[in-house]
C-alpha cells in the first residue's frame, strides 16, 4: 500500500545550507578554504548582486600557496552525485551573468585574502533558480624534488544560487521503496523519491516514523538535508537496525522542501518477518591503544 498526501501546516525546514564542497576539510599542502561555501540570493530582473569571499590557507607552513579561481557548471543526480561541467553547459548557468576578481592569488601560511564577484541579472532573465560554482584550486608552488607530479592540488567550491522572481516551488513524494533485511542481524532500508517540478532549488529533509499496529512510534529515521535542483528528482535514504520486533508497520514519511506553509506526507506499509537484533557492541580497544597519561 502506498499513499501520498499533502498536509497544510507550518514546516520547520528550508534552504538552510545549500552547500557543496569538492573536498572535506584537510590540512595538507595545497589545501585552500573558502568562506562562505554557498550563497542563495533572491533577485529581480535587472538587479546587481555583489559578494566578497574570504579565501584562506589553513596551513602554518610559511611557503606561499598559489590559488587559481575559475567557473564550473554543476549538476546533481538523483542519488546525490555531483557532475562538474564546463561553464555555460546548462541553460540555468550563471556564466554570462558573473564576473570575479582576482582570478589568481598567492597566500602565505594561515593568510586570508578576498575574492569579489558581481552577478548582473539581465532585464530579460528567465524566472527561477540559476547557479554556478566558483572553484578555488590550490597548488603547492614548490613540489619536493623527485615528485613525479608537477604539483599536488586540492580544490573547493563556492556555490552561487540566484532565484529570479517570480519563483514557483512545487514538489511531491513520487515513490517510496524499501528493502527488508535477509537476516535478523541486517538492517531495514527505505528510500523516498522526491520530485522538484518547480523552477527553484530546494533543500529537502525530513523523517520516517515507523509505527506499529498500536499506532505508537517504534522508531524514527532521519532523512538528511539534500539539494533538489529544479526539474530534478532526489532519492533520500535511511536505514534502521534492531532491536525491533517482527510484525506489520506503517512507515509515515514527512518531508519539507522549504515551503513553510506545508509538509509533504507519504505512507508505506511493511511486514517484518522476524525480530531485528540489536547491532553488536563495538569491540573494546586493545591493550595499549588507549590514551596515555
Amino acid at each position: 500500500m502506498r499513499r501520498n498526501s499533502t498536509l497544510i501546516r507550518l514546516g520547520t525546514a528550508g534552504l538552510l545550507a545549500l552547500s557543496l564542497a569538492l573536498t572535506p576539510p584537510a590540512r595538507a599542502q595545497g589545501t585552500v578554504g573558502v568562506d562562505p561555501v554557498a550563497r542563495l540570493f533572491d533577485a529581480v530582473p535587472g538587479q546587481t548582486i555583489t559578494q566578497v569571499l574570504n579565501i584562506y590557507n589553513p596551513n602554518p607552513d610559511p611557503q606561499p600557496l598559489r590559488v587559481s579561481a575559475y567557473l564550473s557548471d554543476m549538476d546533481i543526480s538523483e542519488v546525490g552525485e555531483t557532475s562538474y561541467l564546463p561553464p555555460g553547459s546548462l541553460p540555468e548557468s550563471l556564466k554570462n551573468w558573473i564576473t570575479f576578481s582576482p582570478t589568481a592569488l598567492e597566500l602565505g601560511g594561515q593568510q586570508t585574502q578576498e575574492v569579489r564577484y558581481t552577478v548582473q541579472v539581465p532585464a530579460n532573465a528567465a524566472p527561477g533558480t540559476h547557479w554556478i560554482m566558483l572553484m578555488l584550486e590550490g597548488q603547492d608552488p614548490a613540489p619536493k624534488p623527485g615528485q613525479t607530479l608537477a604539483a599536488f592540488r586540492l580544490r573547493v567550491a563556492h556555490t552561487i544560487y540566484v532565484n529570479v522572481a517570480p519563483v514557483k516551488r512545487v514538489g511531491a513524494i513520487v515513490g517510496i521503496f524499501d528493502q527488508l533485511p535477509k537476516t535478523a542481524e541486517g538492517a531495514y532500508t527505505i528510500g523516498v523519491q522526491y520530485s522538484n517540478s518547480g523552477n527553484v532549488v530546494s533543500g529537502v529533509q525530513g523523517r520516517v516514523e515507523l509505527r506499529g499496529a498500536d499506532g505508537e512510534i517504534a522508531a524514527t529515521l532521519p532523512l538528511n538535508l539534500d539539494v533538489a535542483l529544479p526539474g530534478h528528482t532526489l532519492l533520500l535514504q535511511a536505514s534502521l537496525s534492531g532491536p525491533l520486533p517482527k510484525g506489520q508497520y506503517s512507515a509515515l514519511v514527512v518531508l519539507n522542501d522549504g515551503d513553510q506553509s506545508r509538509e509533504l506526507l507519504g505512507e508505506h506499509v511493511l511486514s517484518l518477518p522476524f525480530d531485528l537484533a540489536a547491532p553488536p557492541p563495538l569491540p573494546a580497544p586493545s591493550e595499549g591503544q588507549g590514551s596515555q597519561p
